[in-house]
């Protein structure tokens, strides 16, 4: 038999009392500002609203709820609404939509405040308002407290303005950096983390099983024949990169994306110190940009397929059209294996040749909406013309009905969806419209998306926080089910194991930086003593 938490500002069984979520609010209460870290759906709102309530039943003041975008800052004041007897007109929700003025007014009457950080962070920096007085403030998907986000600006106000206020960082996956996560505690001053798994006793009894199958499929044999061609063009570039001393090897597998990048920003600062002394610089900065050209259309080759590979060399060769093409680009397109894989990549498109994962998605969609005709499911793939490619190509599929699902962001001639849209489209999933978002990153995360029976990676991606963001998207109420696509020896395997040992990393850093904080072991990190 179901038991419910009794308080005077809960509404009553409302909220079902779980001894892990009880755990977390009182720790929190004891020890301070605290970042709390738990599987998604395991009710990490929930510890906020009781943690809440108990801070205004006994100080008073406000609570401050923020959330990543204005979907998801709304559903956490629906929450309150729903869950608490705070009345619903001392509930209030400021985004960007509400002119300053009446933010201002909304906010000085409001008990609690659900907001996106931009708006409180131009209140903020406006003298609209003031956080003296909040007893709370809870940054959800706290991960985000980096660089200039308005998380690190908010924390910093609040500490200068109501110092013994409480903050509560909730995540779902902080990062399998310790460097990382102490950046985060210290941006947001938090001295405690609590951490909460699927493996806990108190939490298993509330975990729903999900159950995850790897597909794998392999490359054609013209496929392969494009693939070489594109390795051996950055094998070239390689062993010119490693004759000027810049690389190592001359081995391909060395360059993975992170040491381009940190060879490109190598590269630009000793062409800002000795530039005008080493003109071979400038020639090793063309080759490496050319070598990330074929870098990426390899990389999209391996994980999504033809058309997407000629998408990308066809604007290449418009680029390369242009007065102002840069010489990185001009050395790309001339070069005669990269000739070559064009005319091939071509060829494939006209016969119709697409990458075996979209037959395989289809086959699993079908199955899965043949068999259970009112399940959802939600397909992760990280490009956007690849999104309106996998929609067409399921909507032809019987019992399947896709709906493409992107960000705000207008891309070239790609009109992002704006939030209105987002969120018309998840009701429409609720509704049975559509079975099947066919989604970016965007869904990873911050939005009010109803939980699935089937999640989807079209490629692995090679984030820990990613893969347990979209992971959990199924598996909240009921068992779910997650797929992997996998090109064999392709980067789709090595990202699929790079998320995984970092999410092992994750887990084994948080308890370790947890002993720390208990007095087992000594740290030197700033901003985390």
């Amino acid at each position: 038999m179901k038991r419910f938490i009794e308080h005077p500002l809960i509404r009553e069984n409302a909220i079902e009392a779980r001894s892990y979520q009880s755990t977390l609010t009182a720790a929190v209460l004891e020890k301070g500002n605290t970042m709390a870290v738990a599987p998604t759906a395991l009710g990490k709102t929930i510890v906020a609203i009781v943690l809440a309530t108990q801070l205004l039943e006994k100080k008073g003041g406000k609570v401050l709820f923020l959330a990543p975008t204005k979907p998801l800052a709304e559903q956490h004041a629906k929450s309150f609404e729903n869950k608490t007897c705070i009345p619903a007109e001392k509930i209030v929700l400021l985004t960007g939509s509400i002119p300053p003025k009446k933010r201002k007014e909304l906010f000085e009457k409001a008990t609690v405040v659900s907001a996106t950080p931009q708006t409180i962070k131009n209140d903020l920096k406006h003298d609209r308002i003031s956080l003296e007085g909040v007893v709370l403030c809870i940054f959800d998907e706290c991960h985000r407290a980096v660089g200039n986000y308005s998380y690190v600006y908010i924390a910093k106000k609040y500490i200068e303005q109501f110092p013994q206020g409480l903050i509560l960082g909730l995540t779902a996956s902080p990062g399998s950096k310790e460097e990382k996560i102490k950046t985060v505690c210290g941006n947001l001053f938090i001295k405690n983390i609590e951490v909460k798994t699927a493996q806990d006793g108190d939490v298993k009894p509330y975990v729903q099983e999900i159950e995850t199958e790897w597909v794998r499929v392999k490359l054609p044999a013209d496929f392969l024949r494009i693939k070489n061609c594109l390795e051996s063009f950055l094998g070239e570039q390689l062993v010119s990169l490693r004759r000027m001393g810049l690389v190592p090897t001359a081995n391909i597998k060395y360059l993975s994306k992170k040491r381009q990048l940190e060879l490109q920003e190598k590269i630009r600062k000793r062409i800002q110190t000795h530039g005008k002394r080493q003109p071979s610089l400038y020639a090793a900065a063309s080759k490496l940009a050319a070598l990330m050209k074929a870098s990426h259309a390899l990389l999209l080759l391996e994980t999504q397929g033809i058309s997407a590979l000629n998408d990308y060399l066809g604007r290449a060769v418009e680029s390369g059209k242009e007065e102002k093409a840069s010489r990185a680009l001009k050395m790309f397109l001339k070069n005669k294996r990269i000739h070559e894989a064009m005319l091939l990549a071509k060829k494939l498109q006209s016969e119709g040749i697409e990458h075996p994962k979209l037959s395989e998605l289809g086959r699993i969609l079908e199955t899965q909406f043949k068999n259970h005709s009112e399940s959802r499911a939600i397909v992760f793939n990280h490009y956007r013309s690849s999104i309106k490619k996998l929609v067409d190509f399921l909507g032809e599929i019987p019992f399947i009905k896709p709906k493409r699902f992107i960000g705000q962001a207008t891309k070239a001639t790609d009109r992002g969806m704006s939030q209105k849209e987002q969120v018309k489209v998840i009701e429409e999933l609720k509704e049975g419209k559509y079975n099947c978002l066919v989604a970016s990153s965007v869904a990873e995360e911050g939005l009010d998306i109803p939980a699935v029976d089937l999640v989807v990676f079209y490629e692995p991606v090679p984030s820990e926080i990613r893969a347990i963001q979209r992971r959990g998207r199924t598996g909240r109420l009921s068992k779910g089910k997650v797929v992997v696509l996998m090109a064999e020896k392709t980067r789709d395997e090595a990202f699929y194991w790079v998320s995984f040992h970092k999410e092992k990393r994750m887990h084994r850093t948080l308890a370790e930086m947890k002993k720390e904080k208990e007095g087992k072991k000594q740290t030197t990190l700033e901003g985390w003593e």
